[in-house]
């Protein structure tokens, strides 16, 4: 990475950091412009032209330019224009445009455009952003993004978005994207799942379509209403051998969706079929109805021969006959006739009798309702809790505020001899036979960029990192005293612990990623331990936080914290001060081959996912005081044990709007992404995702809206980071044993979160990344130079990554839940000496969740 392209992204975070923060604690921000400026009657700056790197003014009546930030800190008439950041303290009749965030803390009556995020309070005109846009206050007007709209009701106007629209209250007037959501409509949605609590008027179009009232129009393939039945569908025919399927039943029509498997014979390499049919039943008898529909069948069979081709459709009739056996199941038989044809010329492939025969299971209604009012959840309380003091946790006992500098500088020590004398003596490895010559020569030649796996790089080297910072932080050292440790252990072991070149991305993934683990794991840990308990409790305890912060857990045995039983000072985490949504998931990932339907693999995975402390609680401001961490693990011989790993910590934060209980708060985050996959069994030979985000950092807002209705929790984020260290599939540099471009760049991620009183929650994730390899091999013959010392980043170019990742679940009962998710990969890859490459490809999730 060039180092002009450091001190720019440096710049740019400076300023947006240096604009917040004075906002926060209202001084008069530094005005780094040219301009034509009064003085107003109560001596407040008055622009009519302002012009520079950082334009601040009090009140605006013209235009304001400003290469890093715009601000305004009254109202602003007229134009206003921000290079990353736009924010206007009172109302605004005109424009307001920026390159990343563009926030108005009044009314806006005119146009408001960023390229990531919109906010303002009330609208009245038009919001365009690439990402998302946000009212805090009902509009009147349109809102147009890439991602996400989200307002808190809609007078007049439209919200339209490629991913999902949100209105929390009442909506007069249209919303179109992929997912839309309103508490009452009088208007309508068009998407592919729309969702509504009462819509006395107006229309729902879209696959699915769901209201808690009876009386909206709905024109869709799904339409689901309170008093729909719903049943689960288990069936065997000769048409798709095995079929899974769900049965939507109003009045007298009704809907199936499913999956079948092995269609029509085509069995020797295995063949599935997607469906959709729609039809009308009548009741004949009290236990006995009779129905008919017709339906389409799209069908993958993975040969490409003339009898056989790839894809096919097939239309079929069916006539249906149900018996009720009580009231949760059914069994049912049809007979009908299908006509299968090939997709690109519709000649006829097979045709036929359909006879199927299988059961019925309902949906329990009452059970799991599918959405209710909101109603105040009871308070928990603990007693045990209620009785802690200041002489309960271990943060109050004198003795943790001793520092043992020396102690932590001895393990970090420790640790890399400890790694060298197994790889020299116990593997006889030949890059471990070092001596003083080998670590002169490695000063000499100075940092190169390595070959080793993406693994070992992106994530074997920051966890790495992890127990250096951890030497320290568990040696009575501060979040900032224990960074440098993570550095000097890397850089102790590039020069001194191996013969092969010191490698400038070890040293950026050792630490920052050894920083944003280490702090994780640390907290994590300090969750686990309780030094009041004793026996088999307390041993499973002592190796559950071992095994998560290993240095913690040798400091506490060489100290014998590990087995001292004590009454005070005996809890290291306090859930008061910092609340943990801590939940697990298992179940079956679906991991598609370049984005086929059916030819892919399925194996087990294991989600845990932790969330740790408030956004919102100012008195809590050091760093990673809020934090989530995500961790995949996937059990497959073929696929690789870890298959993502994102963190995202706080470094400092502040309060920058709250109104009608409705919060904001901006801050400056560290990233940590890891996504990691193989080419799937029996396959192409395609890498259906690589992606690492090892050392980010930049600016977040975190919105959080009232309760409204059935939804009780809604927050919207968004981030901008910029990538000091990253990595993504190549598909020509192969070099040693890499596989990856690494580079640096920029990423944006946007997160909508909504939960649903006795339903459940609605996720969306949205990563962009940008990753740019600066440093190519193309001048090199590679025959002459030696592959440890060529020194490139990869393919010099740049790749564009996007991941989108809707997570469902629906409660089930008490903490247990049911989870779908999605999650699409999208890679453009611009290669400057070699032909581009655009993959796309998806991964479908189903299993179950538990939150502690």
């Amino acid at each position: 990475m060039k180092l002009r392209h450091l001190i720019l992204g440096f710049l740019l975070l400076l300023g947006i950091v240096n604009s917040m923060a004075q906002l926060h604690h209202g001084k008069h921000n530094t005005n780094i412009a040219l301009g034509i400026n009064r003085k107003g009657s109560n001596s407040t700056l008055v622009s009519k032209a302002n012009i520079g790197l950082i334009a601040n003014t009090d009140s605006l009546q013209g235009v304001q330019i400003g290469g890093l930030s715009s601000i305004v800190r009254r109202e602003s008439n007229g134009l206003n224009i921000g290079g990353l950041f736009s924010f206007t303290d009172g109302d605004v009749h005109g424009a307001q445009l920026c390159g990343a965030i563009n926030s108005v803390s009044g009314n806006l009556s005119g146009f408001q455009f960023a390229f990531i995020n919109n906010t303002t309070h009330s609208l009245n005109g038009f919001q365009l952003a690439g990402f998302s846009n946000i009212s805090t206050a009902p509009f009147r007007g349109i809102q147009l993004s890439g991602i996400t709209n989200t307002a808190m009701g809609v007078k007049e106007g439209m919200q339209i978005s490629f991913i999902a629209n949100i209105c929390a209250s009442y909506m007069r007037g249209l919303q179109i994207g992929a997912y839309n959501y309103v508490d009452t409509l009088n208007g309508s949605q068009i998407g592919l799942i729309n969702v509504c609590n009462s819509h006395p008027r107006g229309v729902q179009i879209g696959i699915i379509n769901y209201s808690r009232d009876t009386i909206a129009h709905k024109i869709g393939l799904v339409n689901v209403n309170p008093k729909t039945k719903i049943d689960v569908m288990y069936y065997a025919g000769t048409s798709s051998k095995l079929n899974f399927a769900m049965r939507f039943r109003n009045r007298s029509t009704y809907s199936i969706v499913g999956v079948g498997t092995h269609y029509m014979g085509l069995d020797k390499r295995f063949s599935g079929a997607l469906f959709y049919r729609i039809g009308q039943y009548f009741d004949i008898a009290p236990r006995w109805s009779v129905s008919s529909d017709i339906g389409f069948f799209h069908i993958e069979t993975f040969q490409n021969k003339e009898d056989k081709p790839k894809r096919l459709g097939s239309l079929q009739l069916r006539v249906n006959t149900d018996y009720q056996i009580n009231n949760y199941m059914s069994a049912f038989a049809s007979v009908g006739y299908g006509d299968t044809r090939y997709y690109h010329h519709l000649n006829e492939y097979r045709n036929g009798a359909i006879v199927e025969a299988g059961i019925a299971v309902r949906y329990n209604k009452k059970k799991y309702p599918l959405m209710t009012g909101y109603e105040a959840p009871n308070a928990k309380t603990t007693n045990k809790e209620d009785a802690d003091t200041d002489s309960t946790y271990a943060y109050n006992a004198p003795y943790m505020h001793r520092k043992y500098l020396w102690k932590g500088i001895a393990e970090a020590t420790g640790i890399n001899v400890a790694v060298h004398c197994f790889d020299r003596f116990v593997m006889n490895e030949d890059f471990a036979k070092v001596n003083l010559h080998t670590i002169h020569h490695n000063i000499k030649t100075g940092f190169v960029w390595d070959n080793d796996q993406f693994s070992t790089n992106l994530f074997a080297h920051p966890y790495h990192g992890n127990l250096y910072f951890n030497s320290a932080r568990s040696s009575g050292m501060t979040f900032w005293e224990s960074a440098p440790f993570a550095l000097g252990g890397s850089l102790m072991w590039e020069t001194c612990g191996e013969i092969e070149p010191p490698a400038i991305n070890d040293l950026m993934a050792t630490t920052f990623g050894g920083i944003c683990i280490g702090e994780v794991t640390h907290r994590i840990s300090d969750i686990i331990l309780n030094d009041s308990q004793r026996g088999f409790h307390r041993f499973l305890r002592e190796f559950a936080a071992t095994v998560v912060c290993p240095m913690k857990g040798f400091n506490r045995i060489i100290s014998g914290d590990a087995w001292a039983v004590r009454s005070k000072y005996y809890k290291y985490h306090d859930y008061n001060r910092f609340p943990v949504d801590l939940s697990i998931s298992v179940g079956d990932r679906y991991l598609a081959d370049n984005g086929a339907l059916f030819r892919g693999e399925h194996n087990p995975y294991v989600n845990l996912f932790m969330e740790y402390g408030n956004p919102f609680n100012d008195s809590e401001n050091k760093p990673y005081d809020f934090f989530y961490a995500e961790a995949t693990f996937g059990f497959s011989a073929n696929q690789p044990l870890i298959n993502g790993l994102h963190i995202l910590g706080r470094i400092w934060g502040a309060p920058v709007y709250e109104n009608n209980n409705i919060q904001a708060e901006f801050g400056i985050f560290q990233h940590f992404n890891y996504y990691d996959s193989k080419p799937v069994k029996d396959g192409t030979s395609l890498t259906p995702y690589r992606i690492s985000e090892a050392a980010s950092f930049g600016p977040g807002v975190i919105f959080s809206f009232p309760q409204v209705g059935a939804l009780t929790r809604l927050e919207q984020r968004v981030f901008l980071s910029a990538i000091l260290l990253g990595g993504t599939k190549s598909d020509y540099y192969n070099v040693i044993d890499r596989d990856y471009n690494m580079g640096s760049g920029f990423s944006i991620k946007t997160k909508t979160h909504m939960e649903f009183h006795n339903f459940g929650r609605f996720i969306i994730h949205t990563d962009y990344y940008r990753i740019f390899t600066w440093k190519g091999y193309e001048n090199k013959d590679l025959t002459k130079v030696d592959p440890l010392y060529l020194n490139a980043q990869g393919d010099k170019g740049n790749a564009s990554l996007l991941v989108l990742n809707p997570i469902w679940e629906l409660d089930l009962k008490g903490s247990l839940s049911a989870v779908l998710s999605g999650t699409y990969y999208v890679r453009d890859t611009y290669y400057k000496y070699h032909d581009n490459v655009y993959a796309k490809t998806y991964e479908i999730r189903f299993g179950l969740t538990y939150h502690f």
